[in-house]
C-alpha cells in the first residue's frame, strides 16, 4: 500500500511540472511573433483546404432543399440559409486560394473571418433545424471542430465560439427548447470545446517549441562546423610553412652540389645530391598534396571555382602525362604499367590542374594497393550513346578489389575501405570523396567496381559528348 501511494505521489508531481512547465512555454509564446506568424498561417492553410471542400460537399444538399421546397413549398429559412452558405463558402475559397491581399494582416483577418463565418453557419443550421427535432449535434461537432482544427495563437477564437454558445443559449428559451436534457447537453458540450480547445493550443505549443528548438540547435552545429572548418584550414595551412621550407632546402641542396677536396688540393670535385634527397622531395611533395586534398575537402569555395578555369584537354595524353611523372612510384613495387589507351581525337573542356590531381590520385591508389610484381591497365574506348559520344577511360589494378560491404563507403570522407595498402603507405580515405567531388563538379561521371581482368579494383570515367569540345 505504501509503493501505491508512493507511486501515485510520483506519478501526480510530475503531471503537475509538465503541466507548469507547458504553461510557462504558453506564456512565453504568447508575445513571440514567429509562433503568432506561424499559428496565423497554419489557420490560413487548414481554411484554405476547407471551404472548397464545404462548397462541394454541401451543392447536393442544396439541391435536395430546393427540390423539396418546389415541391411542397417548403421551408423558407433553410432556403435563406442555402442562398448565404453556399456564395459564403465560394467567397472565402476564392480569397484564401487566390488572395488579392497578400500581407500577413490581410490573411489573419480572412482567416478570423472564415473562422466566425463557420462558427456561426454551424449555430446556425441547428437553430434552423430545431422545428424537426431536439438535436445539438450540428452545433456541437461544428464548435468541437474549431476548436481543435484552427490552433489560434491568442483568444479570438475563444472570443468566436462563447458568442455562439451564448447566442444559441439564448435561442434556446426564446424557441421554448429548454428542457433539462438539452441543458445539460449544451453544458458538456461546452465544457468539452474549452478543455479540446485547449489541449489543442498546448499541441501547437509544444510542437513549436521542439521544432525552435531543432532550429536553435542547428544554428549551433552550423557555427560549430564553421568554427572547426576555418581551425581545419589555418591548421592546414600552418603545417605547408615547414613541409615548403623543407622543399626548399632540398631544392637549394641538389641546385648547388656540395664540393668534395682531394688529397690533392688544388683538385676539388663534386659529389651527387644524396638519394635520400630524392625521397625527402618526394614525401614532402605527397605531404603537400595531401594537405591541399584536405583544404579542398574542407572548402567547398574552392571547387565552386574549377568551372572558371578551363580549358580544352585531350584526356587520354593528360593520363599518359601522369603516368609518366609517377614512374618512380610504380618502380618502387616493380609494378608494371599496360597502356591501352587508344588515342581518340577526343577534347574535353576541364580543369587540367583538377583532371591532373584526380588522375594523380587514381593511379596513386591503385599503385599503393597493387602487390608487387604487378601489372596496372589504363585503357580507353569510344562508345555512342544517346546520339552523343562517350570517351571511357578504365584504370584496373591487381589488388584485392572492392568488397560488397565497401559499396556503401566508397565516395564517404576518411572511410577506410577493406582492402590495405601493400607497402608501406597511409590511406586516410580522403582521395576516391575528393576525386568524386571533383569529378561531379566538372560533370565526369566515375563509377567503381572489380576488373575482370586482373582480379583488382576498377576505376571506370566517363567524359560525355556534352561537355566535349
Amino acid at each position: 500500500m505504501k509503493n501505491f501511494y508512493v507511486t501515485i505521489r510520483f506519478r501526480a508531481k510530475n503531471f503537475i511540472l509538465f503541466i507548469k512547465k507547458h504553461f510557462q512555454i504558453l506564456k512565453e509564446l504568447r508575445s513571440n511573433e514567429e509562433f503568432i506568424r506561424s499559428a496565423y498561417y497554419e489557420v490560413y492553410l487548414i481554411l484554405r483546404y476547407l471551404f472548397p471542400f464545404l462548397f462541394v460537399a454541401y451543392i447536393p444538399f442544396s439541391v435536395l432543399d430546393w427540390t423539396d421546397f418546389l415541391k411542397d413549398s417548403g421551408y423558407y429559412p433553410l432556403l435563406i440559409y442555402n442562398s448565404i452558405f453556399l456564395p459564403g463558402c465560394f467567397i472565402f475559397s476564392t480569397l484564401l486560394n487566390f488572395p488579392i491581399l497578400k500581407s500577413e494582416s490581410s490573411r489573419k483577418w480572412i482567416a478570423i473571418a472564415g473562422t466566425l463565418f463557420l462558427t456561426s453557419a454551424g449555430t446556425g443550421m441547428n437553430l434552423i433545424i430545431f422545428q424537426f427535432g431536439t438535436d445539438l449535434s450540428l452545433f456541437a461537432f461544428t464548435q468541437l471542430g474549431i476548436a481543435v482544427l484552427l490552433r489560434y495563437p491568442d483568444k479570438i477564437k475563444t472570443l468566436i465560439y462563447f458568442a455562439n454558445y451564448a447566442i444559441f443559449f439564448v435561442c434556446m428559451f426564446w424557441m421554448g427548447k429548454n428542457s433539462s436534457y438539452l441543458i445539460q447537453n449544451f453544458f458538456f458540450t461546452m465544457i468539452m470545446t474549452i478543455l479540446l480547445d485547449q489541449i489543442s493550443f498546448l499541441t501547437k505549443v509544444n510542437s513549436f517549441h521542439k521544432e525552435q528548438s531543432i532550429r536553435d540547435l542547428n544554428r549551433k552545429l552550423v557555427m560549430e562546423s564553421i568554427k572547426k572548418s576555418e581551425i581545419l584550414r589555418i591548421a592546414i595551412h600552418d603545417l605547408k610553412s615547414p613541409v615548403t621550407g623543407i622543399l626548399s632546402l632540398v631544392g637549394l641542396y641538389t641546385r648547388e652540389p656540395s664540393p668534395i677536396t682531394t688529397t690533392n688540393r688544388s683538385s676539388v670535385t663534386y659529389a651527387d645530391p644524396p638519394e635520400i634527397l630524392d625521397h625527402i622531395d618526394r614525401t614532402s611533395r605527397k605531404i603537400l598534396e595531401s594537405i591541399e586534398d584536405v583544404l579542398y575537402l574542407a572548402s567547398s569555395a574552392d571547387i565552386e571555382t574549377i568551372g572558371y578555369q578551363t580549358q580544352k584537354i585531350n584526356p587520354e595524353l593528360l593520363l599518359r602525362s601522369v603516368s609518366s611523372n609517377l614512374n618512380f612510384l610504380f618502380s618502387s613495387k616493380s609494378i608494371r604499367i599496360e597502356d591501352g589507351l587508344f588515342g581518340y581525337d577526343f577534347f574535353f573542356q576541364a580543369n587540367p590542374q583538377i583532371l591532373y590531381r584526380v588522375f594523380d590520385n587514381l593511379l596513386s591508389n591503385a599503385a599503393k594497393f597493387s602487390p608487387e610484381n604487378s601489372e596496372i591497365s589504363v585503357s580507353s574506348r569510344l562508345i555512342f550513346e544517346s546520339d552523343q559520344k562517350i570517351l571511357i577511360i578504365q584504370i584496373e589494378d591487381s589488388g584485392p578489389g572492392f568488397r560488397p560491404e565497401d559499396e556503401k563507403d566508397m565516395f564517404r570522407e576518411f572511410s577506410i575501405l577493406s582492402a590495405k595498402p601493400t607497402g608501406s603507405e597511409s590511406s586516410s580515405g580522403i582521395g576516391l570523396a575528393l576525386a568524386k567531388k571533383l569529378l561531379d563538379r566538372m560533370g565526369i561521371r566515375i563509377r567503381l567496381s572489380n576488373s575482370e581482368s586482373k582480379g583488382g579494383a576498377k576505376v571506370i570515367l566517363e567524359f560525355p559528348q556534352s561537355k566535349a569540345k
